[in-house]
């Protein structure tokens, strides 16, 4: 969180505690009430576009970033698949953006 906090410092957001506090309480709750079934966000809506952006963005900005991101989204990938939220060629397409990031 505080990575995020600081890459939204640097994108010029005044305040991302302010922005980060209600998306974080949200997805606490989800997780919590709702487990997988809560999943939100690109990968969970199958948006590969959206992941391909955000992937582009953290290379330019931070590659350390890059990883962790890669990495979390795979892993979204892989629960949202098997809790039949993405279907084979929606997650497959998101592994395909994902697989062009570094490792």
């Amino acid at each position: 969180m505080v990575q995020a906090a600081d890459l939204l410092s640097q994108a010029g957001v005044p305040n991302p505690s302010r922005m980060l506090t209600p998306l974080l309480t949200a997805a606490l709750d989800n997780a919590l009430r709702l487990g997988d079934a809560g999943l939100t966000g690109p990968v969970a809506r199958a948006d590969a576009d959206t992941v391909a952006s955000h992937v582009a963005a953290l290379r330019e900005v931070s590659p350390e970033a890059l990883r962790a991101y890669v990495a979390l989204a795979r892993l979204t990938a892989d629960r949202a698949l098997a809790a039949g939220i993405l279907d084979p060629p929606a997650a497959q397409r998101l592994l395909d953006v994902l697989a062009g990031a570094p490792q």
